[in-house]
């Protein structure tokens, strides 16, 4: 089991799981993971287009999916990829990493806060 006190406020995540049944919940964790996932290749697309702007509405827009699940840490770590391509910095395979690892961590986290 992860540590999700790390990764999660637990009070804006059970909030919002208090809206859903286990299997509802379950479907909300897979659909937010897959979102991310679609995410960041439309951002792996964007800067393959040098198309800092597009990565960093990308960005932006994941951070608040995270945060409407209480993914407090992940929300951090797409903020800063915004704000790094918001600064017209050379976007590396390193800042998008972070933010796929951070992605996997908090799929963990959610999963387990949920009990699934």
């Amino acid at each position: 089991m992860s540590d999700d006190r790390a990764l999660l406020d637990r009070a804006l995540f059970d909030e919002f799981a208090e809206l859903f049944d286990a299997d509802e919940m379950r479907d909300v964790i897979v659909e937010w993971y897959a979102d991310v996932e679609s995410a960041l290749q439309l951002i792996d697309d964007a800067r393959g287009r040098d198309d800092a702007a597009d990565v960093a509405r990308i960005a932006h827009r994941t951070a608040g999916g995270g945060l409407a699940l209480g993914a407090t840490s992940f929300a951090a770590v797409c903020e800063q990829l915004r704000a790094r391509a918001d600064s017209g910095a050379e976007l590396t395979d390193e800042d998008i990493g972070r933010v796929r690892d951070a992605a996997a961590a908090t799929h963990r986290a959610l999963s387990d806060a949920a009990g699934i």
